[in-house]
């Protein structure tokens, strides 16, 4: 079996960074990514970009996309674009805030997304339909995790706008979770590693055999111009 694609992007939590080693990518696996000059190589991940524990990305990926698709990275961290234009997000996101820290909840904030913990969802969303605010909001997990964006916006529809920008057309997306399923849904060829969540494994076009980053590496040697 072989792919044709022209863009690669990957989620990092448990996709490319094992979390049994602290989040970092295997230097294995670092040296074989970096082999593959035949494609653009896409991090896409709900992390803040400086958040990101393993900083070698800055020289593997040629784009981060980070806060769950919504800022772009690129030029090795030097340049950074917030791809949500809505002039609104900002007094919304400011209000969500308070009524996350009115009502006890756990909030961590990002430049463009907030995030929480999933068993606020429930109540989190009726707080927010009763301040009229459901049509300005979107709502994702990641594992216990709770993400809090713009409506629209996902890692799908992020690495979208990428690839318009650079020309591209066909993409392979790889995940692991929840808020991969836009990542997948946006791809030409789905791909979850071993490790994904059920969710993700009914919807993609592969299913690795392998975990973490090394699941990944295995998928890239599909396609098309690898060199053994």
């Amino acid at each position: 079996m072989r792919i044709n694609v022209d863009t690669v992007a990957m989620d990092y939590d448990r996709t490319i960074a094992d979390e049994s080693k602290g989040f970092i990518i295997s230097d294995e696996v670092k040296q074989e990514l970096m082999r593959f000059s035949h494609f653009k190589r896409m991090l896409a991940t709900g992390r803040r970009f400086e958040d990101i524990p393993d900083r070698d990305v800055l020289k593997v990926f040629d784009v981060i996309l980070s806060e769950n698709g919504t800022i772009m990275n690129s030029d090795g961290g030097k340049r950074k674009e917030v791809m949500v234009k809505s002039e609104g997000w900002a007094r919304i996101r400011s209000e969500i805030t308070g009524i996350m820290n009115r009502s006890g909840m756990r909030v961590y904030t990002g430049e463009v997304v907030l995030a929480g913990y999933k068993d606020d969802a429930p109540e989190l969303a009726n707080k927010i339909r009763a301040a009229g605010l459901n049509e300005e909001v979107e709502l994702e997990f990641n594992k216990e995790g709770l993400l809090i964006m713009p409506k629209g916006w996902n890692k799908g529809r992020g690495v979208r706008e990428v690839m318009r920008r650079l020309g591209c057309t066909r993409l392979l997306g790889i995940g692991d979770d929840l808020n991969d399923l836009s990542l997948l849904r946006a791809a030409e060829i789905g791909v979850a590693v071993k490790n994904a969540v059920p969710e993700l494994k009914m919807i993609a076009d592969i299913i690795c055999e392998k975990e973490n980053g090394y699941g990944v590496i295995e998928v890239l040697r599909l396609i098309e111009g690898y060199k053994e």
